[in-house]
């Protein structure tokens, strides 16, 4: 994981993680453990996700109902702590700071993305180009939020996280910004592609059908060895899916990138497109 503080949205992330393995391991359904716990309908669901914080009560009340260790209990109460923290707001939107924050914790991170390149690896002028017709950013916040996405992949190629990325061929010809700004993402991600932790692929036009067709993700993983959490990103929201969605998310993209082309063919590719564009 990254060494840096992962924030309070991590936290509690984790913390909810943590009780959900908590209750499977006392072998209770949601509907009994919240019955137990004396919850209202909903509310075990947002707190094993990560979208409701814990209050020192209700930590307590769980580790009564599961019977959590002594020695658990305390890791449990720090996270919890930690997660009530505030922070102060990022130039994100408000759906959005719940992914940023994943990322920057993550141990591992694998990315698709079929007609453009992702804004975890965008350069400062691809990404302007992209937030510019987003119709759910201000023109306010376009440079800041740019410069913000420029700064996240430096983060984490010094924290050493895993990198996966598969774009589709189209990334490679889609002329966002213009020629100049698509050869300098591409010499971006050329340049990005030789750090030990990165790993790049292209599926090609002529690869056939594949197992992601118009379902662009991101898979987090936190903690080395987890099943981690599956992003989804629409215009005005995003998902994030645990349990059978991530086995499921992660097989697709273990096929994905055996559909691909190698990273050796693909900067092959790569480096005569950007010959094309010079």
């Amino acid at each position: 994981m990254a060494e840096q503080d992962p924030g309070p949205i991590v936290q509690r992330i984790l913390l909810g993680a943590a009780l959900r393995d908590a209750r499977e391991d006392k072998g209770l359904s949601s509907t009994e453990a919240t019955k137990k716990l004396g919850w209202y309908a909903g509310k075990l669901s947002k707190v094993e996700q990560g979208d409701k914080g814990v209050t020192d009560k209700d930590l307590a009340k769980a580790v009564a109902v599961y019977e959590i260790a002594k020695d658990r209990e305390g890791v449990l109460k720090q996270l919890a702590a930690e997660a009530r923290r505030k922070l102060p707001p990022s130039r994100v939107p408000e759906w959005a700071t719940k992914y940023v924050n994943l990322v920057a914790a993550a141990a591992e991170i694998k990315l698709h993305l079929s007609d453009s390149f992702p804004g975890t690896v965008q350069t400062i002028n691809y990404a302007r180009a992209v937030l510019e017709r987003s119709v759910v950013v201000s023109q306010a916040d376009v440079e800041r939020m740019a410069e913000e996405r420029t700064r996240r992949v430096e983060r984490l190629i010094s924290a050493n996280t895993r990198i996966w990325l598969v774009v589709g061929e189209e990334a490679l010809y889609r002329e966002i910004g213009s020629r100049e700004v698509l050869r300098e993402q591409l010499e971006h991600v050329r340049s990005l592609a030789t750090a030990a932790n990165v790993t790049l692929q292209v599926m090609p036009y002529d690869g056939g059908a594949h197992s992601c067709h118009g379902t662009p993700f991101t898979i987090i993983s936190l903690i080395e060895g987890r099943p981690g959490i599956v992003y989804t990103e629409g215009l005005t929201g995003s998902d994030y899916l645990g349990g059978e969605h991530v086995r499921v998310y992660n097989l697709a993209y273990d096929n994905l990138r055996a559909a691909a082309l190698s990273p050796d063919k693909t900067l092959a590719l790569i480096n005569r497109r950007i010959k094309e564009l010079t």
